[in-house]
């Protein structure tokens, strides 16, 4: 029997009992922790989560070494670890408040807001009620776009620590988010006053201030904010913005310069600078900018409308139509393709292929006024020409053309493009102030230059009418001559200042069709086809105030004259 327990006694030292697992040294382990804690502090991550890892093998259960041992895998990048770890500290201690923090970050990090959030409120119900929890899930609900629950959040945040600045930039930012902007500048003056060297609060500000239209104050406060932090993309992007509302536009394109040389690959800002350029009738440099915006993100519809506009204003027109279509075929559904195009054709005189792409924005955005009321006024034309087309059918063909006694004012219209002055009265008396407004008349087929008669032309009428025919034949180009004779030898005539702007304007020779539309209306300042035309240059060349201004007067003396009956 003796020799019988010495073989189980030698066996059982031999072989110990299976599964069996080692028992936890856990004061191995806490002492593992606190080197490990020691290591974060002086910034040695490796070493401390080598420390956590000899914790967690002393003793598996240690819930607080996984969970600084993810901290330090989510710092280093490795998200599968760390979330890996947050999840077991969990299981192992699901009472623990600080476990769900910790994870919590850990979704916020990652982008998962929801999930922080969730995590978030289990750290709170747990009885976890600090400042930067509440504060942390105040973001999360920001990232959601939550704001009132943000608000909520980031105000018990200041309950619980009125010192620290960070709730009340969070609370500034919900509120500015809910129009609440005037609550939001005073939360941002209490983050500047608790932290005055705290950028991030002093752009915040500059954002509400534009929220109450107070843009020198947003100017002030993003001057400090590059103080503090010069080489900030964001503050310059912001101030170029504030400067082009403070119609500082040199200004806006140094910031915009800023902000493209320190992000080459920022499509808002080439686009934002662009349209600066244009009302610096910088035309080409626009179109420098649209292009690279189109290289950048060649599937956006927004930057062919833009490219396209660009075209449009350099007289190529071919290309401003090719790049609107591309928007539209990049997003058929969006009504923003539709209009930039309609527009086009309504600036140029193409009523049909106007009307056409209107009807199609007016589906996609009824809701849109300004897009039904361009639509009427390309209907309207459209009715006009089918109308002036059958009277033609009906007319008898006489060899003689019958010609309204003055230029027929065409209703002003925001976008619209010159409409072709009517032909001059054949008597003299039609000068300046004298003219009827009668219906408009149809446009004749083109027909090769024919003199009036066989002697050279001799009078200003004579040689206006010339070139009122050429310009109804759209020979443009033809037709500055005969007006330019008929200027020369009366001055006085301001139905034939209105007829070689119109020339002008449609070979985009913008200040020469201005310099006489200006003329036009010094001769007769009631002259309200002028007025509509010169409205439509000063839009081309990118005085959109100026082109306001003179579609109000068009208005005006249209109304008055509708009141009149017809001069005979």
């Amino acid at each position: 029997m003796a020799r019988l327990a010495l073989l189980l006694t030698l066996a059982g030292s031999l072989f110990p009992a299976g599964g069996a697992d080692p028992k936890p040294d856990k004061k191995k382990s806490q002492a593992a922790v606190q080197r490990g804690r020691k290591a974060d502090e002086a910034g040695q991550a490796a070493e401390a989560i080598s420390a956590y890892s000899e914790a967690i093998q002393a003793d598996p259960s240690n819930a607080e070494a996984r969970r600084f041992r993810g901290r330090d895998y989510q710092a280093g990048g490795e998200q599968q670890k760390a979330q890996a770890d947050f999840d077991r500290a969990i299981e192992l201690q699901p009472g623990g408040a600080e476990n769900y923090r910790a994870r919590g970050d850990f979704f916020a990090a990652t982008g998962q807001a929801e999930r922080a959030i969730h995590d978030y409120s289990l750290a709170i119900n747990l009885k976890l009620e600090r400042t930067e929890v509440y504060t942390a899930r105040g973001k999360a609900y920001s990232e959601v776009r939550r704001f009132d629950k943000a608000e909520e959040d980031f105000t018990q945040a200041i309950k619980l620590r009125l010192d620290n600045p960070e709730p009340y930039l969070g609370r500034g930012i919900a509120r500015a988010e809910q129009l609440k902007y005037r609550e939001a500048v005073e939360d941002f003056d209490s983050c500047i006053g608790r932290k005055p060297d705290y950028q991030d609060c002093w752009t915040e500000r500059a954002l509400a201030f534009t929220g109450l239209s107070d843009f020198s104050h947003a100017r002030t406060d993003l001057d400090e904010a590059l103080k503090l932090k010069p080489g900030d993309l964001r503050a310059f992007r912001i101030r170029g913005a504030v400067r082009e509302r403070l119609d500082d536009d040199q200004g806006a394109v140094a910031d915009y310069t800023e902000a493209v040389n320190r992000d080459p690959k920022d499509v808002r800002v080439y686009m934002a600078r662009s349209a600066v350029y244009v009302r610096l009738k910088m035309y080409n440099e626009a179109l420098q900018d649209r292009e690279q915006a189109v290289q950048l993100d060649p599937k956006n519809p927004e930057v062919y409308v833009a490219r396209g506009g660009s075209y449009h204003l350099l007289g190529q027109h071919d290309k401003g139509f090719e790049d609107r279509t591309r928007a539209i075929g990049l997003s058929p559904a969006s009504a923003l393709g539709w209009i930039a195009r309609g527009d086009a054709y309504f600036l140029l005189g193409r009523w049909d292929e106007a009307l056409s792409d209107l009807e199609q924005a007016v589906k996609l955005d009824p809701q849109n006024a300004e897009v039904k009321r361009l639509r009427a006024e390309a209907q309207a034309h459209v009715d006009a020409a089918i109308e002036a087309a059958r009277a033609k059918e009906v007319a008898p063909e006489t060899g003689a053309l019958n010609l309204p006694a003055a230029d027929a004012p065409e209703p002003p219209t925001k976008a619209a493009a010159p409409v072709p002055p009517a032909p001059a009265a054949t008597q003299k008396g039609a000068r300046a102030g004298k003219g009827a407004k009668p219906a408009p008349i149809p446009k004749p087929a083109a027909q090769p230059v024919v003199p009036l008669d066989d002697k050279p032309v001799a009078t200003a009428d004579d040689y206006q009418r010339q070139g009122r025919k050429l310009i109804q034949e759209e020979h443009f180009a033809d037709a500055i001559e005969p007006l330019t004779r008929a200027v020369n030898l009366d001055p006085y005539l301001a139905t034939t200042f209105n007829a070689r702007g119109y020339a002008y304007y449609r070979l985009r020779k913008l200040p020469q069709a201005i310099a006489d539309f200006d003329q036009a209306i010094k001769l007769n300042p009631v002259y309200a086809n002028a007025y509509t035309n010169r409205a439509a240059a000063r839009r081309a060349a990118g005085d959109k105030a100026g082109a306001e201004a003179d579609q109000a007067k068009a208005r005006e003396f249209l109304k008055k004259a509708a009141g009149k009956p017809a001069a005979r």
